[in-house]
């Protein structure tokens, strides 16, 4: 009888009972393709790297392709061009490299202290750093002291009516009383407001300021703390009045004025840790956008004047510097911006203080130091009704960009923010600053993957931030001053902050896990923080009298950390606890602040350290605070386009419950009617997630596909139409949302072994291939750490394991299996490239080959039966079949009774095996040892046999 037998790939289930004619049980360096075994070209081999140094990566651009070279011995980086020429050094990458990826110029090293970026730019890369520099800006005040009958242009106070009778001068007014003086004095305040503040780009009310950094793509990032700005800091303006007038006994009119500060806003760049690394970042960093909030009142603008006697308003304050223009005169005459009385120095003009405006007054309109005891009651809010409105401020509006060069030009010079005249007056309508989200937290990641050029990350960990110091999350205030008289002369004198080492700790809970962070004021700076210390100092009054009290401090009131699960502030003195507050998250911003009350006596209010776990008792001043980090398993977070350096909210995503592994995507449509549906696969340890474009162009997460767990990231691989990965169960492709196993044939708990048979040493030896190679373990754990790679040209996948010197490989046209020898140490990321690094050092191209002939290869089949398992046969002929030259394959019978032991029947030097006879057999196996041009294929073999005719089975 003849039988022609095909051969059908690589299989090792079912088993040898009931596997196919023509199964293979082994194929290395033959797949099938077309219809025929074909010789599985080796790869070209692109260079030789030097000793320890791999390539890792493929860095390409419009303009440029590297390949990018990592020594695990010194941990230097080297980038290479890709004609293998100009080798040059990158730098040393800092901890234990993961991996690389790339947006645009910009190359990212993900290490095991988080993502270090390398800008190429001028024919050179640039390294940035692990995160974005914290730019510092100290924000402040330069008051101009302002009196109506000095600013007016009626260069005179003004008269109100009225009529109130004599013995009741200073009692409430009556209704009618009330919404006269109303009337006519808040016409002249709101009047007096706009002209030196609103029309001036100035203020008088207390308002926040916030900034953050505008990346090239126009992004924001590091939003600062708001910062609590104080020209007033109680009802303002106030009204004066001088006399009042009548006849008989009734009062009928006063004379008025009225005194406000109008205050510049000014800044600083100051010293900080990163201040020397900011202009390196100044392809990225563009510049710092200042916004700021609606002037929050200080007295109710629906209210009405009750009385002339309020006695209190003067002691509302203006933090920050005051303004002269005969600064360097002792004397002055009357006029807008000069002071009126006698000064020892004017050296308190240098200075940020509080300044009351009861002292204000007596240094700028007053010539013998004295200043009003009353003025009118403006309608002051109830209780608390200003510090509410200073909580819920939360939408901030554009008010300048500065430009980083401008800002790097000017530091350590204060420079006072010009404001065109009419800009304030149409606040409201400005661009809106975005909230932050955590952008200050540095992050690490375990996986990366590029899509639409933007980055996405997953097995995430976040580094908290270490807080704002001081000089930045308060205005900014170097100084406390002391009043007294000599004669008509006034003398004021300063007592600069000490330079006492303050540190700002913030204590944070987030997944049942009490971390500290911990801002200290950088070795660079001058400028320190004397707030929570109460000072005791000597004053004298207008009549010479002294007292010795402690200051009273209004300045530093409001405190934010940007992350709403912070609960607790210590303020530490040489790592010292010295003043402690409780945080609670914003109402409408992302973060935790305080606002204490003005005027207090800051004493020290601890009774112990805050309660924290036992780890972290000894943790201040401890770098190795820094090394704590937030879990974030179940997160994606998404990049916006083409920059890498920014994750914003919209872009981060909770899939499952299960921690994320990976993350791929498959190119092409997945459905009819549903191209690019589910353009991610998310791969978590409770299976595959497949999310979706959501309308604002994000992603987010639509539903489980496959409850199949990826039990190796590293196996995660993308195709052109789908994706794949290993599981528990094999080999999977991921295509739209159907989830295929491709290796079902390939697995069985017992792997199989040439050597195994009957002179299969000798055939391992005649192979010219490695003994190694036929070391065949059981398939799932050679799954266990496999990787994969795509050879687009051949429309192959190639499966490899760096501990084994095989691999096998996956046809995509005829879908079964092959396999090859492996010196594959590890791929290269380089899609839709297949390039990989041997062992031995060499970068190589599965796509192309350098060698077209004497490619060797071995093909063992699995048992046939030729379709009568259980009869008898014996065998006198068998030929190869296929597309090859005489002499390229050599033949090996084998035969067996039980499928346990095998028994050598005949051999022979080319494709012919003949003229023999011998005992019958149940079941046969062959042996092919080839040596295959890359154009020649094998495709069966035609076999003559006589079956052995008995009347019952064996």
């Amino acid at each position: 009888m003849i039988q022609d037998i095909k051969y059908n790939g690589y299989s090792a289930s079912p088993s040898d009972y009931e596997c196919q004619d023509g199964d293979l049980a082994g194929a290395i360096g033959l797949v099938p393709d077309n219809g025929a075994m074909k010789p599985i070209l080796p790869p070209s081999v692109i260079m030789q790297c030097e000793e320890n140094e791999r390539v890792v990566f493929t860095h390409t651009s419009y303009t440029f392709s590297h390949w990018i070279i990592y020594n695990d011995t010194n941990s230097k980086c080297y980038y290479i061009d890709s004609t293998g020429n100009n080798k040059k050094e990158i730098g040393t990458i800092p901890y234990i490299l993961k991996h690389f990826n790339a947006i645009g110029n910009t190359l990212i090293a993900f290490t095991s202290d988080g993502m270090y970026y390398y800008l190429w730019r001028d024919g050179a890369y640039k390294s940035l750093g692990n995160h974005i520099p914290e730019v510092s800006v100290s924000f402040g005040l330069v008051g101009h002291p302002r009196l109506y009958s000095l600013s007016d242009e009626s260069k005179s106070r003004f008269t109100i009516s009225f009529s109130i009778s004599d013995d009741a001068l200073h009692n409430e007014f009556s209704e009618s009383n009330k919404t006269t003086v109303t009337e006519q004095i808040m016409a002249k305040v709101n009047k007096f407001v706009a002209q030196e503040t609103v029309n001036k780009g100035r203020f008088c009310f207390p308002f926040l300021v916030r900034y953050a950094l505008r990346l090239y793509d126009g992004s924001l990032v590091y939003h600062s703390a708001p910062i609590l700005m104080n020209p007033s800091t109680k009802a303002a303006p106030i009204v004066l009045w001088h006399k009042a007038s009548g006849r008989k006994d009734t009062y009928t009119s006063a004379e008025c004025n009225i005194m406000l500060v109008a205050a510049n806003l000014d800044y600083n760049l100051i010293y900080n840790d990163d201040f020397y690394n900011i202009e390196e970042w100044s392809d990225i960093i563009k510049g710092i956008e200042v916004y700021i909030s609606k002037p929050i009142y200080t007295y109710d603008q629906n209210g009405k004047i009750s009385r002339l006697s309020d006695t209190d308003n003067f002691t509302t304050k203006f933090i920050g510097r005051l303004y002269a223009d005969n600064r360097d005169t002792v004397n002055s005459s009357p006029a807008e911006d000069k002071l009126l009385g006698n000064f020892s120095s004017k050296e308190f003009l240098d200075y940020y203080c509080e300044w009351s405006y009861m002292r204000i007054y007596a240094m700028y309109y007053s010539s013998d130091r004295s200043y009003p005891t009353e003025t009118f009651n403006l309608p002051e809010f109830t209780e608390g009704k200003v510090a509410e409105s200073i909580k819920n401020t939360s939408t901030f509006y554009k008010l300048c960009s500065i430009e980083l060069s401008e800002a790097l030009a000017n530091h350590g010079t204060r420079k006072e923010i010009i404001i065109d005249n009419e800009y304030l007056q149409s606040l409201v309508t400005r661009e809106v600053m975005t909230d932050d989200y955590l952008s200050h937290d540095q992050l690490y990641a375990s996986q990366s993957f590029v899509y639409n050029s933007r980055i996405n990350l997953s097995g995430l960990k976040r580094k908290p931030f270490n807080g704002f110091v001081a000089q930045t999350m308060f205005a900014y205030c170097n100084s406390l001053y002391n009043w007294g008289a000599d004669g008509t002369t006034l003398k004021i004198s300063i007592a600069p902050f000490t330079t006492d080492d303050y540190s700002i700790a913030v204590y944070i809970k987030e997944n049942e896990k009490t971390i500290l962070v911990q801002a200290e004021p950088s070795l660079y700076s001058g400028d320190r923080i004397q707030v929570f210390n109460s000072i005791e100092f000597t004053s004298t009054d207008s009549s010479g009298n002294t007292s010795t009290h402690k200051n009273k401090i209004s300045w530093g009131c409001y405190v934010f950390y940007p992350n709403p699960n912070a609960y607790k502030m210590v303020i530490y003195n040489y790592y010292q606890p010295c003043y402690v507050i409780d945080l609670k998250p914003h109402e409408f911003l992302n973060g935790a602040f305080a606002l204490l009350d003005y005027e207090l006596e800051r004493e020290k209010n601890f009774t112990s350290l805050p309660t924290i776990e036992e780890e972290f008792a000894p943790i201040i001043g401890n770098p190795e605070t820094r090394k704590f980090s937030i879990p974030v398993p179940t997160k994606i977070y998404t990049s916006e386009v083409n920059n890498p350096f920014y994750f914003p909210l919209l872009g981060i995503n909770t899939i499952g419950t299960g921690d994320i592994l990976g993350i791929s995507t498959a190119a092409k449509a997945l459905s009819e009617g549903q191209f690019g549906q589910f353009p991610l696969y998310a791969f978590t340890t409770d299976g595959v997630w497949a999310l979706e474009v959501s309308n604002t162009g994000s992603y987010s997460a639509r539903q489980p596909i496959t409850r199949d767990v990826c039990i190796n990231a590293d196996s995660i691989t993308q195709i052109d139409s789908a994706v794949l990965f290993a599981t528990d169960r094999g080999i999977m492709l991921l295509q739209g949302s159907e989830s295929i196993c491709i290796s079902d044939i390939l697995d069985s708990k017992e792997g199989f072994a040439i050597t195994d048979l009957p002179w299969g040493e000798q055939l391992v030896g005649k192979s010219g291939l490695a003994k190694t190679d036929f070391n065949i373990v059981p398939f799932r754990e050679f799954l266990a750490g496999c990787r994969m790679l795509y050879d687009y040209t051949h429309q192959h996948i190639i499966v490899y394991n760096p501990n084994h010197t095989y691999a096998y490989v996956y046809s995509l046209e005829s879908k079964a299996w092959g396999m090859t020898h492996s010196d594959i140490a590890s791929g290269v990321n380089s899609y839709p490239e297949a390039l990989a690094m041997t062992h031995a050092g060499e970068l190589v191209d599965f796509s192309h080959s350098d060698v077209t002939q004497g490619l060797k290869g071995v093909l063992v089949t699995r048992p046939f039966k030729l379709g009568a398992p259980d009869l008898h046969k014996t065998i006198d002929t068998i030929i190869q079949r296929g597309h090859f030259r005489k002499g390229h394959i050599k033949v090996a019978l084998y035969g067996s009774r039980n499928l346990y032991d095998w028994f050598l029947i005949s051999s022979s030097i080319d494709h012919y095996l003949r003229g023999f006879r011998g005992t019958p057999y149940k079941y046969f196996r062959l042996a092919l040892l080839c040596e295959l041009d890359h154009d020649e294929s094998v495709y069966g073999c035609t076999i003559q046999y006589t079956p052995r005719l008995i009347n019952q089975p064996r």
